[in-house]
């Protein structure tokens, strides 16, 4: 009998919000997160990603260690973390810490009350990385909040929001008073600036103090924060030892787990299953198994062996456990480099500074250093350092005992694999300390800084001869090279003997290049950038230790430059600051009247507990099912057969759906009727729904839809770019808009320049992925769908027509959607049709949550789009006349992208005029899913479009753009290319503000002087206007509708068109109503969103909901408002609640329909120029200053100043709120979302792993938003501009700064100041466009050579 085996336990007991679980049913391939809501039904804590990426799921983990005595909290990625694992620990999710019943904690209240949750599905995450925070230290620094919340990611409020409510538990943070600070600050009260940046001054007439507000929330009101009070851990948990001293074993179908207690132990295990998995946190195996369908029939977890888990300090360094957390490494990091002399602990700090930047906090609490090492992946952030250390690795089996091998260029002998032996573990790793002469850095560059897999990344030590800067040895480690990190021998060996100068660093450089060559084809892609960054490493590298030579020797070698010391600096943020200027209610407005303050959006409180509930939330059915695709896995083929004969063996399959089941044109489905619900003969893209399995649950379905076997025959060509649509001339339509005489007006003008420019697409990455529930009903063929869509009447529309029945036995509902963005309009009825055809013939409730790479690959995003112009424009920057083609990616079927193209063409003047304009519109198709709506739908792709030829004009002209800007501004009375008369236009007014408030002229000359004194470190300054024609080109869209009920003890039910996606929608209904009906918001409800009470409704989006829907309220509101009044008249000192029961007993009707149509607004002919598209424009103007790292293309947005206009603001907290979102979603398009395709059209972008939305390190360090005063809006209810997608256009204000920021870079090269930048300006493109002695070794290969690895949408 084994040791210990008589204590095994094959029964799990953990604690969940102090409840106490104990199961003897465990399977080990369950996660915490299944086991949350799936069999606790604690659905507060969301799905968003499954790979331990956005931080949707954290939950905080509780442990108290019998040696030590102590309790630790650390936050977890529950999509992870297996539930085996949490044996005799206590886990705490976001229902655990409060709730609207019981009372809120301080946290959740506070991020709600300071605006920080719009969607929602983000914000439970938020809440419990903080509050594990908080149980850590309850008056953490700013520096801590930053630590903590790096594995959290919102889509939706730009994160300043939530960076305020969290800064008001900080001991440094706490949010200054609005301003500089003064008392007669300029920007709250005064006529004049009363600052000076750089030694300028400058007037600032701004506003009256008594007009204006900076207040959104006062802390004053916030839940004091007792931490006192918190969750008792446990008690059971502390006396019962034998919980932590068990050998665990949980048997699964599938997966076996153990828990061995002793090494010994873990050894023989490891004997009896060489093929085992050992893991600690899950956080590599987790992924394989979820998106790459692997499986490990043997888990073993050695988190309870003190020979793997502990931290030895000895003369010659430091020795780890492999089973130690990066967190429990930093700590111990942090306490060498407190106790030990600098000279020892360079290594120390330079692995410090690497886990910076390693993965989110939830990660790093969980995964061990023996995991990032084994695993073996070339790009580890820790092995380039470790092997350039000189670090040894000591592994262990039964059969042959310990044996010490170096951690070197030969222990890695393939990708993810190495030279232990499949019985062998890893032991320990052992770090030595350095030497007085001895110097060691790490380098890391990544798509994002924050919580982001590595391009490149290095580990460079030199050792130098006692006392001299002659080098005695040099490590060059990198990753990111190889299919495995690799030593650069030929490098390191040649310079061993040689000075350190300059000579040194060319020989070096030019060496690592012969080194560290790539074929152009290689995995990974980048080549040319990934081989420039090894040499800007190295260049670092130089630079930093030639500046510590210099201090230590004195003896001649240069010290660094100013400029140098600039370039080895290591990068630290700065403190979010932030001011949001509004406009006060007027005197004498009731207090009763919401309209125009800054509400808390009506759903924050039961976000921030997890209350909210959200489609995959909703209870199970009896004899539910569940659905799995079986996605096309080729771009472009013919279906030869479909065989699901393996996957209906399977135990708890119920049936398999596919085109056999759905005859006719009841299959032909799309917005252009061009797809199918499921493909039947021909796939043409990779990921169209071939067929639906239905089993018992989630995992058989999931097991069961990989045995479906489609047998295909490939068609050539696979059409993947808009280039590859121009050679095929594959196109879905041309659309040609004119104005004027642009041909001769072109041959006339004093300049003519040409140019191409590329704008990418983009991912809408909602956190909550498409969820639907089909319920059938027993009677007459009714079915009751609930779906995360934007659009309910088209989906029952396409729902009626599959199943041949009349719409109204359909009933769509949704509660809330967790993001939207455009992205559920029309692809998620794609999802919901295969559900409704197995619900219908199964009668049973099926459901479906997409895993997120299937949504991103099945779903499409934002078009990309391909420019070609030609410009006209005088000597001093007018412009006469525009020749445009724009190519559209639309991919496989035509959904929206019509419209975007026209939409794009109509908005392309942004702000400019320009009598003579031909626009044509190609939308090409191709073989990519299809792309669709997206947040302002083809404008931003229009006005960076024009923007590029503004600044262009500019650079040739060797003039400041907005001298090109302001020749060319529209000005009311102005005729825009749609042939609409510009009405209240404040452009002007906007620019003027935006560049007073921001400061223009003052930081022009600052940022040029920054310029002339660096030249690998460069700023940028760009300011941009934009106009935004709102609302929906086709008139019959531009209607809402309403339902409002009151009931005899007063209180209001309101239904209406429109579905909160989190722009505040609903509050703002409420808001509006509680106006007209003079009653306090808390007595008016919203339930839902359903066809069944508001027919024919439009889908929710355009940024039109506000003013059709609320129009419809209104409208309501006032119909009932008109049957009380002769109540009210008769009993004028009565309450709400007296009129009401009169009217009831005198049989008035307390319920009324009201309806809205936008009035004058008609579909616009392209070709003849007719028709009004849009209802009204809404202005704005934005300011962006950048720094750039040009030997990495790293950059910084240092601070956006924002003014827009938007009438009279509603709520001005919801309305800065979407500014702030839509604006950093933007920032996201233009620098840092990049979607990448396979030559044969596979997306290779498929989660947060590989496609980087911004997090809270991207936003702007400053950022200012002022609502723009005194302005109106005759069109819409109550003066009020939709505001949720002009904002995002602003960004563009960032790209061009960062092009700024490269022309300098370029000019210092002495290369011309017109060049090409394509967008999104990710880290690659910025390096590449800033030429230098490094890239100029580096030579392209010819076009048409090779094969790329990936193609670039």
């Amino acid at each position: 009998m084994p040791d210990g085996q008589e204590t095994i336990s094959k029964t799990l007991v953990f604690f969940v919000n102090g409840k106490k679980i104990e199961d003897e049913r465990i399977d080990p391939e369950w996660t915490l997160l299944f086991y949350l809501r799936k069999k606790l039904r604690l659905c507060g804590t969301k799905l968003g990603c499954g790979e331990g990426g956005c931080g949707a799921c954290t939950v905080m983990v509780s442990r108290y260690s019998v040696r030590t005595g102590k309790l630790f909290h650390y936050s977890v990625n529950a999509c992870l973390a297996l539930v085996a694992s949490m044996h005799g620990l206590a886990v705490t999710t976001v229902e655990g810490i409060g709730s609207t019943r019981t009372g809120l904690h301080a946290v959740q209240e506070r991020i709600a009350r300071a605006h920080g949750s719009q969607c929602g599905f983000c914000t439970p995450g938020m809440v419990m990385s903080m509050y594990t925070l908080l149980r850590n230290d309850p008056v953490p620094a700013m520096t801590q909040i930053d630590e903590y919340m790096t594995g959290n990611l919102c889509r939706c409020t730009g994160y300043r929001p939530i960076v305020d409510a969290f800064r008001s538990f900080t001991s440094d943070g706490r949010q200054a008073p609005p301003g500089c600070g003064r008392k007669d600050c300029c920007q709250l009260n005064g006529k004049t600036a009363n600052g000076t940046l750089n030694g300028t001054d400058e007037v600032l007439p701004l506003y009256e103090e008594s007009d204006i507000s900076a207040a959104l929330h006062d802390e004053a009101d916030f839940k004091p924060y007792d931490p006192s009070q918190e969750i008792i851990f446990p008690p059971e948990l502390k006396v019962c030892k034998e919980w932590q001293l068990q050998e665990l074993e949980f048997s699964g179908p599938r997966v076996k787990f153990y828990r061995p207690l002793t090494l010994s132990r873990l050894l023989q295990l490891k004997s009896l299953h060489p093929e085992a998995k050992i893991i600690v946190g899950n956080t590599e195996v987790g992924v394989e198994v979820r998106f790459k369908h692997k499986l490990y029939p043997v888990l073993i977890n050695p988190s309870q062996i003190s020979q793997l888990t502990s931290v030895t300090i000895s003369d010659s360094g430091l020795t780890l456990g492999a089973s130690v957390t990066l967190s429990s490494l930093e700590d111990a990091l942090k306490n060498q480099i407190k106790s030990q002399p600098e000279h020892r602990t360079r290594v120390f700090s330079a692995l410090l500074e690497m886990l910076r930047w390693f993965a989110g906090k939830q990660i790093r609490n969980a995964a061990a250093i023996g995991g990032n090492i084994m695993t073996g992946s070339p790009i580890s952030d820790l092995v380039p350092l470790l092997m350039s250390s000189g670090a040894t690795l000591t592994l262990a089996s039964l059969e042959r005992g310990e044996r010490q091998i170096p951690l070197d260029q030969n222990f890695f002998v393939g990708y993810r694999r190495n030279t232990a032996l499949p019985d062998e573990i890893l032991l320990n790793v052992h770090i030595p300390y350095t030497h007085k002469d001895e110097y060691i850095l790490g380098y890391k560059q990544a798509r994002r800084r924050d919580d982001d897999i590595a391009i490149v990344n290095a580990g460079i030590r030199v050792i130098f001869e006692n006392g001299s800067n002659t080098v005695q040895r040099l490590d060059l480690a990198f990753g990111g090279m190889a299919p495995t990190t690799i030593m650069a021998t030929t490098t390191m060996k040649s310079l061993v003997g040689m000075k350190w100068d300059d000579s040194l660093l060319e020989t070096g450089s030019n060496l690592l290049l012969k080194d560290l060559d790539l074929h152009p084809s290689a995995p990974g892609g980048m080549v040319e950038y990934r081989r420039a960054l090894t040499l800007s490493f190295f260049f670092k590298f130089y630079l930093s230790v030639r500046g510590r030579l210099s201090e230590k020797l004195l003896n001649g070698i240069q010290p660094l430059t100013e400029e140098e010391q600039r370039i080895i600096e290591l990068h630290h943020d700065e403190m979010l600051e932030s001011m949001q200027i509004f406009q006060k209610v007027p005197h004498g407005q009731s207090q009763l009247d919401p309209i125009g303050r800054p509400i808390v959006h009506v759903s924050a409180l039961k976000q921030a507990t997890g209350e909210a509930i959200y489609v995959d939330d909703i209870p199970y059915c009896e004899s539910e099912l569940y659905a799995a695709f079986v996605f096309s896995e080729r771009a472009h083929a013919k279906i030869i057969s479909v065989d699901e004969s393996e996957a209906v063996k399977i135990d708890g399959v119920e049936r398999f759906f596919c085109a056999r089941d759905v005859p006719g044109d009841r299959n032909v489905i799309g917005s252009c009727l061009d797809e199918e619900v499921f493909v039947s003969e021909k796939v043409t893209c990779v990921g169209q729904p071939i067929g639906i399995v239905v089993a018992k649950d989630q995992a058989t379905a999931q097991m069961a839809a990989k045995r479906v076997r489609v047998l295909y025959e490939d068609i050539k060509p696979i059409i993947v770019t808009t280039q590859d649509a121009k050679r095929e001339k594959s196109f879905y339509g041309k659309y040609p808009l004119r104005q004027g005489e642009p041909e001769s007006a072109l041959r006339t003008s004093d300049h003519i320049i040409e140019g191409e420019m590329h704008v990418g697409g983009q991912e809408h990455f909602y956190l909550e992925t498409n969820t639907c529930l089909v319920v059938p009903k027993v009677e007459d063929g009714e079915i009751e769908v609930f779906a995360s869509s934007q659009y309910l009447t088209g989906l029952q529309t396409f729902i009626a027509k599959v199943l041949d029945i009349p719409l109204s036995r359909i009933n769509c509902r949704v509660k809330r959607v967790g993001g939207g963005f455009g992205g559920k309009i029309t692809r998620n009825i794609n999802v919901a049709l295969p559900l409704c055809v197995a619900a219908s013939h199964m009668q049973r409730p099926v459901r479906v949550m997409l895993n997120r790479d299937e949504d991103m690959t099945t779903t499409g995003g934002r078009n990309p789009f391909l420019c070609n112009w030609k410009a006209g424009f005088s000597k001093d920057g007018l412009l006469s006349a525009l020749e445009v083609e724009v190519y559209a990616n639309g991919g496989h079927s035509r959904d929206y992208t019509r419209h975007v193209t026209r939409r794009l063409m109509l908005n392309f003047d942004n702000a400019y005029r320009c009598a003579n304009i031909s626009i044509t519109g190609f939308v090409c198709k191709t073989n990519l899913p299809s792309n669709t709506a997206f947040r302002a739908f083809g404008a931003p792709q229009g006005i960076l479009f024009m923007e590029n030829i503004i600044s262009t004009i500019a650079s040739f002209l060797k003039v400041d753009p907005n001298f090109v800007r302001e020749r060319n501004m529209y000005a009311t009375g102005d005729k825009t290319l749609c042939s609409m008369t510009l009405e209240l236009c404040t452009i002007r007014q906007c620019w003027n503000e935006v560049l007073e408030k921001g400061r223009y002229q003052a930081r022009r000359i600052h940022v040029d002087k920054f310029n002339r004194t660096n030249r690998h470190k460069k700023r940028g300054l760009s300011a941009v206007p934009i106009k935004y024609g709102q609302g929906y080109e086709a008139h019959f869209h531009m209607k809402g509708g309403a339902l409002v009920h009151v009931y005899t003890d007063g209180s209001v039910l309101i239904s209406h068109g429109g579905v909160e996606i989190g722009q505040g929608l609903h509050t703002k209904m409420i808001q509006v109503a509680s106006r007209v009906l003079r009653i306090p918001m808390e007595k008016i409800y919203i339930a839902e969103t359903g066809v069944d009470k508001v027919p024919n409704t439009v889908a929710t989006a355009a940024s039109t909901a506000t003013d059709l829907n609320g129009m419809a309220v209104k409208d309501a509101c006032e119909k009932i408002m008109a049957r009380l009044e002769p109540f009210m008249a008769l009993n004028p000192k009565g309450s709400w609640e007296d009129w009401v029961k009169t009217a009831d007993h005198e049989r008035v009707s307390l319920s009324a329909t009201g309806f809205y149509k936008a009035p004058d607004v008609s579909s616009f002919d392209i070709v003849k120029k007719e028709g009004r598209p849009y209802n009204y424009h809404v202005f704005g103007a934005a300011v962006s200053e950048v720094e750039i790292d040009c030997l990495t293309g790293n950059h910084s947005v240092l601070q956006t100043d924002i003014v827009m206009d938007i009438g009279e603001t509603l709520n001005p907290a919801i309305d800065i709120g979407q500014i702030e979102g839509a604006f950093a979603q933007g920032l996201g398009y233009v620098t840092l979302e990049e979607l990448c395709y396979s030559p044969e059209g596979v997306m290779l972008t498929r989660g947060p792993s590989t496609y980087k939305i911004p997090s809270f390190h991207d936003i702007p360090r400053k950022l200012n938003v002022s609502l723009l005063r005194g302005s109106a809006n005759p069109r819409a209810v109550y003066s009020s501009k939709g505001i949720g997608e002009p904002p995002l256009l602003l960004a563009a204000s960032v790209f061009y700064a960062i092009k700024d920021a490269i022309s300098s870079a370029r000019a210092d090269a002495g290369l011309d100041g017109v060049f090409r930048l394509d967008s999104p300006a990710t880290a690659e493109r910025i390096r590449m466009a800033c030429p230098d002695f490094i890239t100029r070794k580096i030579k392209s290969p010819e076009p048409g050579s090779f094969k790329p690895w990936c193609l670039k949408m």
